[in-house]
C-alpha cells in the first residue's frame, strides 16, 4: 500500500504559487476567514519576503485562479494599474501550471497538471478565445 501512495505522491506535482505583493493584504484576509472561504487560501504561508502558496490539489489552483479572474472581470472597486497587473500575473502563474478552462465570462476552473511548467503565461489570450466558444 505504501508503494502505491508513494507513487501517487510522485504524479501530482507540488507548486508553489507566489503571491504578488499588492495581493497579500487580501490573500491573508482570506486564510484568516473563519470558516476558511477555501482551504486553499489556509495553504498560503510568508517564505522570506514572499507570501507563497504551496499545494499539490488541482482544487486550491482553481481557486486561486478564480480569484485572480473574478478580480478582474468584475471589480468590487476601480483597479489600479498595479491591482490589475498583480492579478494578471497570479492568473498566469496558475495557467503555468495547470490548464485552465473558462466558466461563464469571469471564472474559471483548472482542468488538469500541465506535464511540465510553461515557462511563461500568457494564459488571457487563451480565456478569452474559449469565450467566444
Amino acid at each position: 500500500m505504501d508503494g502505491q501512495l508513494t507513487l501517487l505522491t510522485e504524479l501530482v506535482p507540488t507548486v508553489h504559487i507566489c503571491i504578488p505583493p499588492e495581493l497579500e493584504e487580501e490573500a491573508v484576509a482570506l486564510a484568516a476567514e473563519n470558516p476558511p472561504i477555501h482551504p486553499a487560501w489556509a495553504k498560503a504561508r510568508r517564505k522570506g519576503r514572499h507570501f507563497v502558496l504551496s499545494t499539490n490539489n488541482l482544487d486550491d489552483i482553481s481557486e486561486i485562479a478564480d480569484f485572480a479572474r473574478c478580480c478582474m472581470e468584475e471589480p468590487a472597486a476601480p483597479l489600479t494599474k498595479a491591482k490589475r497587473q498583480a492579478l494578471q500575473i497570479l492568473l498566469d502563474r496558475a495557467y503555468r501550471h495547470a490548464e485552465l478552462e473558462p466558466m461563464g465570462h469571469c471564472h474559471c476552473l483548472a482542468v488538469k497538471w500541465r506535464e511540465k511548467p510553461l515557462r511563461t503565461g500568457t494564459m488571457a489570450k487563451h480565456l478569452r478565445s474559449n469565450k467566444k466558444r
